[in-house]
């Protein structure tokens, strides 16, 4: 079984425009935290409130025009380490890859502190259960 998928359209608001006519850079960040959230939703369990960003970073492969209306953001987990996971974000205007997203979340426990990632949480975040 592979590890789940899910595909999220993001609308383009006119507020995400810069002065040169597309979406700004920052923007990216926004849209991926857009889909991830309903990724983990879908696929987190009990991780949904219980994680923390350690990293991001964002290949801009295009630029996203202000013509577009929305993009679709997939979202998928690339590893699980002890106590964070890598989570890719592939940003698409229609039908061209705009940027490649990756988002390194840890997991926490109520004081916030790092925790290990559970056996149920793995499984579900790989599909595998």
């Amino acid at each position: 079984m592979s590890a789940p998928s899910l595909t999220t359209t993001v609308q383009v608001r006119f507020a995400d425009l810069d002065p040169l006519g597309h979406v700004n850079h920052v923007q990216y960040l926004v849209f991926m935290e857009v889909a991830r959230i309903r990724f983990m939703h879908e696929f987190g369990g009990v991780l949904r409130g219980g994680v923390l960003v350690a990293r991001t970073e964002t290949d801009h492969r295009a630029e996203v025009p202000s013509s577009t209306l929305s993009v679709d953001v997939t979202v998928s987990v690339e590893s699980i380490g002890r106590t964070s996971f890598v989570v890719r974000h592939d940003v698409v205007d229609a039908g061209t890859a705009v940027a490649l997203g990756r988002v390194v979340l840890v997991a926490v426990d109520e004081q916030h502190r790092p925790r290990p990632v559970t056996e149920e949480e793995r499984a579900r975040l790989l599909g595998t259960g």
